[in-house]
């Protein structure tokens, strides 16, 4: 038997004590949320647990709050679902015998935790005794009842109204315009991005949006097109070149240095009472460390950049890593490719932000000369082996100096994200805003064949260009939303989502401010998976910073699109890695709540093949409405939603 539950706050603590009696019983239970102390409103996760209950997803809820009524007035508005109050565990037993309920409601406030659990047991235990109780419980039902996501109907009918506006046959006009050839593949740092940038700005000008400062539509991103074409390392004398001898990151910023002083420092880690860097003055030297760790496979041992950022704390000029043989062949077969094309990365040197100091990874073998001035060290195989022993690793100044030159083409020049900024109509609400994306480049021209990319990502920036027109509309009615909305198509996602990474650290609108991202990347064809039925999503991220917006974006659903929601990409070991993809990312590393809709890779991926007769407009409509009206809720509620999750997932 599978539970879902799900509380406000005042019920946390009854709640994981619930949860952890029921797996002690062998059933499963998905947590609802909320799991705070932070004032909440109840028919979020009231809703959430219904809708579960409602679509067999979950065969009984179980919800908490003060008195319980709130809740269960909740509950009992969805089709399918009887929810009765568990004031005593017999009261509990003949809810379900004699009224078959599916949901148990549990007043927090007026019951101890074991009082609370035996109203649970008597629940689950007992069973619906039919008969002449079915025939009674036949007559409760009164068809199906809206669910407003907790607003007026006349407030619902509204949403309803401008989200049905929604037309593909304008999706279809904007698509053929901006997937065409005549727009070459959109690649960032290309006329042909520029033309979709410029096309976006008329239209947003053309609707009527005011500019965000002065005459600006747009927020310049300062970039770099590289590519390395060659390089050494010199150590003392002694030579590696690029590639077969050593490897680095293709946006690496100084491009030459000589005669550095050189210092190990072990495994490079300073974690609780490991300190490789003790004793050690590393400020302006290069330093060399061994890769992973001595201890195991800690995170230390994983993450390469965790090494990074100390080395740069202290002040290292350069670091070098060195990998054991097999590793390091692995690595470079993996880098060889990505080395040497060329990048696209922000010019931080416009702002004076991120780090110069350049990464570079030699092979073990390659670099015994290097640290063979320290006492009793032969090769760096051998010192590996020492410190796997003994738990602790040789360290200090090398009598070696470092040097390299890297040839490197380079061309500085801005991007464009483009922005459409609607001020909310609440005085005490405008300075919150919702922000709306899409990416508009692709990856242009690739072996003399032009990729369009219709899917990735012109249909979510179609979709966007749509949800501004209905919102613009709205508000020209006198009924547009409470809050402000930022409708906002980024550049270079393909390159590093660096777009949006230049917007969340230079933001237009505060990010405190920011209530959520709602990021819209290929939503207009089916994958594999969905081959038979076009009517699904794929949700990424809702129920990782905000136990709210995962009700909200699911109530939305059931109110008004039903498709199919798939949390498949959404689960923290997907090996597609999905939720570090694409441009939400770079507002929930900043503690923002994010949704990220998404239909799914096809075999038309990043491909010639991605065009526009391929698009499913009818799917892409509805995927706009259910982001519509999962905006209109965020915009127009009372309470911002609450970050209630721990932000677990950042790299």
């Amino acid at each position: 038997m599978n539970f879902s539950i799900g509380c406000d706050h005042a019920g946390p603590a009854y709640k994981t004590l619930i949860i952890e009696h029921l797996k002690e019983r062998g059933f499963s239970v998905k947590n609802c949320g909320t799991d705070g102390p932070e004032s909440v409103d109840y028919p979020d996760f009231a809703h959430a647990v219904a809708n579960d209950v409602a679509n067999s997803s979950s065969e009984l809820g179980i919800l908490i709050c003060g008195s319980a009524n709130g809740v269960a007035m909740t509950a009992n508005k969805h089709s399918d679902v009887r929810a009765g109050i568990g004031w005593t565990s017999e009261i509990a037993s003949l809810a379900r015998t004699h009224n078959d309920a599916n949901v148990i409601c549990i007043p927090a406030r007026f019951v101890s935790e074991k009082e609370a659990l035996d109203i649970v047991d008597a629940f689950v235990d007992a069973e619906f005794e039919g008969g002449r109780h079915a025939r009674r419980v036949s007559k409760i039902a009164c068809g199906v009842l809206a669910i407003l996501l907790g607003v007026s109907t006349a407030f619902g009918q509204t949403a309803e109204k401008y989200a049905n506006m929604l037309d593909s046959t304008k999706l279809r006009g904007h698509l053929s315009i901006l997937a065409s050839d005549g727009f070459e593949g959109r690649e960032t740092g290309t006329r042909g991005a520029e033309l979709a940038a410029a096309y976006l700005e008329s239209y947003y000008i053309n609707l009527g949006f005011a500019p965000y400062d002065g005459d600006r539509y747009v927020q310049q991103v300062p970039m770099i097109n590289s590519q390395i074409h060659g390089g050494k390392i010199a150590v003392s004398g002694e030579e590696l070149n690029i590639v077969d001898g050593f490897l680095c990151y293709p946006r690496i910023r100084v491009h030459e240095m000589a005669g550095v002083e050189m210092v190990f420092a072990g495994y490079g880690i300073k974690d609780g009472d490991v300190n490789d860097y003790n004793g050690l003055d590393v400020g302006g030297k290069a330093v060399v460390i061994l890769s992973g760790d001595a201890r195991g496979e800690t995170t230390w041992a994983k993450n390469k950049s965790k090494k990074r950022e100390l080395a740069d704390s202290l002040g290292a000029k350069a670091l070098i890593i060195l990998m054991e043989e097999g590793d390091y062949k692995t690595f470079r077969g993996r880098m060889k490719f990505y080395m040497m094309r060329k990048s696209t990365v922000l010019n931080r040197d416009k702002d004076g932000s991120g780090s110069s100091m350049p990464t570079f990874f030699v092979s073990d073998k390659s670099a015994d000369n290097w640290i063979s001035s320290l006492k009793g060290v032969k090769s760096v195989a051998q010192t590996r082996k020492k410190s796997i022993k003994k738990q602790t690793c040789v360290t200090g100044a090398l009598e070696s100096v470092w040097g390299y030159k890297i040839d490197v083409f380079r061309k500085e020049f801005y991007g464009s994200n483009v922005l459409a900024y609607l001020p909310g109509s609440d005085s005490l609400l405008r300075d919150e805003v919702v922000v709306i994306t899409s990416h508009y480049d692709h990856i242009g021209i690739v072996d003399g064949e032009i990729n369009n990319g219709a899917d990735d990502d012109g249909s979510g920036t179609v979709t966007v260009m749509e949800l501004a027109r209905l919102y613009m509309e709205a508000a020209k009615n006198n009924e547009g939303p409470r809050r402000s909305v930022l409708f906002m198509n980024v550049v270079g996602e393909e390159k590093g989502l660096l777009g949006s990474e230049w917007y969340s650290d230079h933001p237009i609108y505060p990010l405190e401010k920011t209530v959520a991202n709602l990021n819209i990347d290929m939503i207009g064809r089916v994958d594999e998976a969905h081959a038979d039925d076009e009517n699904y999503i794929y949700l990424i991220g809702s129920d990782k910073l905000s136990t709210e917006l995962h009700a909200i974006s699911e109530t939305a659903n059931s109110t008004y699109t039903n498709l199919a929601l798939d949390y498949t990409f959404n689960a923290p070991d997907d090996p597609n890695r999905f939720y570090y993809r694409s441009d939400h990312y770079n507002f929930a590393k900043n503690n923002i709540p994010v949704i990220f809709y998404f239909s799914g890779v096809h075999e038309d991926y990043h491909a010639p093949g991605d065009d526009v007769e391929k698009i499913l407009f009818t799917k892409t409509a509805t995927i706009g409405r259910l982001v519509f009206h999962t905006a209109w809720e965020l915009l127009n509620r009372d309470e911002k939603i609450v970050v209630d999750v721990a932000n677990d997932f950042l790299e």
